[in-house]
C-alpha cells in the first residue's frame, strides 16, 4: 500500500495505476457515506462514481499528507448534498432499507432480533430524512463514520462550535421523531 503522499502526487499527475489504488482504498468509504446520506443503492453508486470522476478531472488534491481522507469525505458529502437538492426539486426516490441494513453486522442475533433492529433502523432512516442537509451530513459523519468533531469541522470547513450545535439539534430532532414514531406504532397496530 502506497503512502498517502504518493497517492496525492499520483492523482495530481493523473497516474492511472495510482488512481486505481486510490479507488480501491476509498471506494467503501465513499459508497457507504453516500448510501447513508442518500438511502438508495443506485444513488449511492452514482454518487460514488461522480466523486471519483470529480477527483480524476479536477486533480485538486490536498497539498499535504494527512488531509486526503478529509478531502475525500468533503467531496463525497458535497456530491450527496447536490443529489439531495435535486431530489427535493421533485424527483421521486425509491428506498432500499435492506441495502443499508446489510452493512450492519448481525453477530449472534436471532431472526426476530434482526427483524426488530431492521425495523428500528428503518425508523431511524425515515427520521434522518427530516434532518436538514447540514444536520444529516454531521450526523452521518459522526455516528456512521465515527469521525471526531474536529475532523467533521475540517471536512465541512465550519467551526467546531457549529458542528457541536448542529449535531445537538440533529439529535434532539431525531429523538423527538423517534419517540413520536414509537408512541404512534402501538396505536397503528391496534387500528389494524
Amino acid at each position: 500500500m502506497r503512502p498517502e503522499a504518493e497517492l496525492i502526487q499520483g492523482i495530481r499527475r493523473r497516474d492511472e495505476r495510482i488512481f486505481e489504488e486510490f479507488v480501491r482504498r476509498y471506494q467503501q468509504v465513499i459508497y457507504f457515506t453516500s448510501l447513508r446520506m442518500l438511502n438508495t443503492h443506485e444513488e449511492a453508486l452514482d454518487a460514488a462514481q461522480e466523486v471519483f470522476l470529480k477527483i480524476w478531472r479536477s486533480a485538486e488534491v490536498p497539498k499535504h499528507e494527512g488531509y486526503l481522507k478529509s478531502w475525500v469525505y468533503r467531496v463525497t458529502i458535497n456530491a450527496c448534498i447536490d443529489r439531495l437538492r435535486e431530489r427535493r426539486r421533485g424527483e421521486g426516490t425509491k428506498t432500499l432499507d435492506n441495502v443499508i441494513w446489510l452493512s450492519i453486522p448481525a453477530d449472534g442475533l436471532t431472526p426476530l432480533q434482526i427483524a426488530q433492529q431492521a425495523e428500528e433502523f428503518t425508523r431511524l432512516r425515515r427520521a434522518m430524512d427530516e434532518l436538514t442537509q447540514r444536520q444529516r451530513s454531521i450526523f452521518v459523519l459522526r455516528h456512521f463514520q465515527n469521525l471526531k468533531l474536529q475532523e467533521i469541522a475540517d471536512i465541512l470547513e465550519i467551526p467546531i462550535g457549529t458542528v457541536k450545535a448542529t449535531l445537538h439539534q440533529a439529535l434532539l430532532k431525531l429523538r423527538a421523531l423517534l419517540v413520536g414514531a414509537t408512541q404512534e406504532a402501538p396505536e397503528a397496530r391496534m387500528q389494524s
